[in-house]
Order: structure tokens, then sequence, then C-alpha cells
């Protein structure tokens, strides 16, 4: 799936903060990353292409189709938002119950949920805690969990925020290897990230916010000016973790 934004306006009342003019694009099977200071609007634009957020102004469109009237539910099923606190998107008592709900609500039988299920906590290490309460886990395995959860959806896209927050390094190389596979399978990766070397590793392309929010600085805002990098071109175009050149 191609995702685009046009002109994108959002404002955050009585905060001196906006996004303005933001054009962004990409294609299907890519993973960019959109990297800037805190503050500077990543999430916001991430929040806009999902839905969470309404635009002012401007459009997102998916395959150069507007989403301005689709429902919630209909942008959920073609992307995917991991947030940052990802106990929010924990429902279920246990770890197991988490994955197998939203499957059988679709229709889908109890045994099929369950292995589809266990098959995705295996690929990300979280199988022996099948059992275990979701309010036991550390941060870091609750945000394992949330993916598998997006995963579950079969999405076209996915917009991690912060992913690997919790992770050690051993894990964020399961998570690097998952990020690899889904972008074989056609889907889109958006990573919002503060992590350099994870970028680095994995995104195909940098973009800084900084450069594609048109706003001027707010009055008392921080100068974010020093930060602007534009975008930073690189990779393979073949998958994750192609050599960058800056």
């Amino acid at each position: 799936m191609t995702i685009e934004t046009k002109n994108l306006t959002f404002t955050y009342p009585g905060t001196g903060f906006s996004l303005r003019g933001v054009d962004f694009s990409m294609g299907p099977g890519a993973c960019a990353a959109l990297t800037g200071s805190n503050g500077s609007g990543k999430t916001t634009l991430g929040k806009l292409l999902c839905g969470l957020l309404k635009p002012q102004g401007g459009a997102v469109l998916f395959d150069g189709e507007d989403t301005a009237k689709w429902s919630l539910g209909r942008r959920g099923q073609r992307i995917g938002y991991l947030f940052q606190e990802p106990a929010r998107q924990l429902f279920a008592p246990t770890v197991l119950e988490d994955l197998m709900f939203t499957q059988e609500l679709q229709g889908i039988s109890p045994g099929e949920a369950e292995a589809r299920a266990m098959a995705l906590l295996a690929r990300f290490e979280l199988d022996s805690l099948a059992r275990r309460s979701v309010l036991t886990l550390s941060r870091g395995e609750q945000q394992r969990l949330a993916i598998c959860g997006l995963l579950l959806n079969k999405p076209e896209a996915l917009v991690l925020d912060e992913p690997t927050t919790g992770l050690d390094a051993r894990r964020k190389a399961i998570l690097a290897g998952v990020i690899r596979e889904v972008l074989r399978d056609g889907i889109s990766v958006l990573l919002i990230s503060h992590d350099a070397a994870f970028v680095k590793a994995n995104a195909q392309r940098e973009v800084r916010m900084e450069q594609l929010n048109q706003a001027p600085l707010a009055s008392g805002a921080p100068d974010k000016s020093a930060d602007s990098l534009g975008w930073i071109e690189g990779g393979s175009g073949e998958g994750a973790g192609g050599v960058h050149e800056n």
C-alpha cells in the first residue's frame, strides 16, 4: 500500500504547536524512519496516518484514495499503530487470551486462533508466557505482545512508535527480523524512533520531522532548526538493513 499526505495540517489548541504543509509518502514494502527532536510532531503524524487524530486540512491517502470519510475500523484494517505505551493495547487477562480475543470476534475457531497466536508468541519469544497475566509483563514484553496483535490483523502498513523501548540487544535483533519478514510480504513499516543505531540498521530511508513541517516556530517554542537534517537517503531498497550513505 502506498501512503501519502498532501499539505497536511493539524494544531493542538492552546499549545502553540502545529503541523502545516506536511507532504510525505512511502510505498508498499518500504521501511522508512521518522526521526526528530522531542515535540517535533512525529507521534502526531503517525496518529494522523492511522486515523487516531483527524487533520484540520490537507489529506491522508491510501493508494491514492482520500481516507477522510473512512471509519477508524476501516482504517485499522489497513494500517496498525503501536503506541508508545503498549499496555494501552492489551485487553484480555492473559497473554494468549489477548491474541485470541479479536480473532474469535472475527469468527475464527478457537483451535485456529490459538495456533496462530502461539506461532506469533514463539516468534517473539513469548510462548513460555502464554498463560501469564498481561499485568505481570515487563514493558518490553508488553510491547512485543502488542506487535503480535497488530500482525494478526494482516495489515498493509505498520506504524511503530518507539518500538525498541524496553528491548535488549537480542530482542531488538528479533524485532529487526520480523520487520524484514513483513517487508518481504509487501507491508510498509514506519518507524518513529530515537534509536539511531536501530534506524540505521533497519530503515531504507530516514526523514526528519523538522524538515516535513512547514509551520513557523511558535513564540516561546524551542528552536529546532539545528536538528533539521532533511532527508537521509540510503539502503539498497531490498529490505531492512541496507547500507546508509550520510
